[in-house]
């Protein structure tokens, strides 16, 4: 039987991290290693029905090259809708002025299962807290298109990890039944962005309303001009990365 993601998020954050030897790698570049290498042995056969312990995932990373340890950094996990996991080059300045390592999953778009997305989204922390300092106060989902529906999935199931996310160019309901973790979402920070002429930038506002509804109070609604679905320009990126920031550091009973 296939264990609950929580549990396994349990799991992951317990397991002994080993740290490189020769200092945290910056710049844009691949990640790619193992459950077994990354979790152990129980790590890995706990998730074995998901992933086989010796089969190599791959995340794109981009780390500030001013990245600092005695500054732990923001994160920001990327879902997109197809195999890639970069954003675009001219990001990586808003990533360094506000201190956050980009991590994406490579080979993880639409045509994979949505567990497998689902978990190496949630192995990512694992991924990065055995070379990086991280502030999980400051650890946020970015989902595009088809992989908007994953980060929202995430989202809504796991608010205590993910503190806030960007929705771009879709996103997903959840329907009549408010989610179980609704008190901690409502904590938490959602950017719902779309182009002028997307088909769906009004089930973005929807969504974003239901939300609201539910009394997510911290949501904001852009609308990028003149594009259809085309990844927002930096000052969009900006913006959003400022909106998620702006959620008050949480306190030691929400941790």
């Amino acid at each position: 039987m296939k264990k609950p993601i929580t549990v396994l998020f349990m799991l992951l954050v317990m397991t002994p991290l080993a740290w490189g030897n020769d200092g945290p790698r910056t710049g844009y570049f691949r990640k790619s290693i193992t459950p077994l290498e990354l979790l152990g042995a129980d790590g890995a056969n706990a998730i074995a029905s998901v992933f086989a312990p010796d089969e190599r995932l791959t995340w794109q990373l981009s780390v500030p090259k001013n990245y600092d340890p005695a500054k732990p950094a923001a994160v920001m996990v990327f879902i997109g809708f197809a195999e890639w996991g970069g954003g675009k080059k001219e990001w990586n300045a808003v990533l360094e002025d506000h201190n956050i390592i980009w991590i994406g999953l490579i080979n993880g778009g639409d045509k994979k299962p949505i567990n497998e997305r689902v978990l190496r989204a949630v192995l990512a922390q694992a991924v990065l807290e055995r070379d990086y300092k991280i502030d999980t106060d400051r650890y946020y989902l970015f989902g595009y298109s088809g992989g908007a529906h994953v980060a929202a999935m995430l989202a809504t199931s796991m608010p205590e990890v993910f503190k806030g996310a960007l929705f771009y160019g879709d996103a997903l309901p959840w329907g009549d039944k408010e989610p179980p973790k609704i008190d901690r979402v409502r904590q938490n920070r959602y950017m719902f962005m779309c182009g002028s002429k997307d088909k769906d930038r009004h089930k973005m506002q929807r969504i974003a309303a239901a939300y609201n509804a539910a009394g997510v109070d911290n949501t904001d609604v852009v609308t990028v001009a003149n594009v259809n679905r085309q990844m927002p320009g930096t000052s969009y990126f900006e913006q959003a990365v400022k909106f998620l920031d702006a959620r008050p550091q949480a306190s030691e009973e929400a941790k």
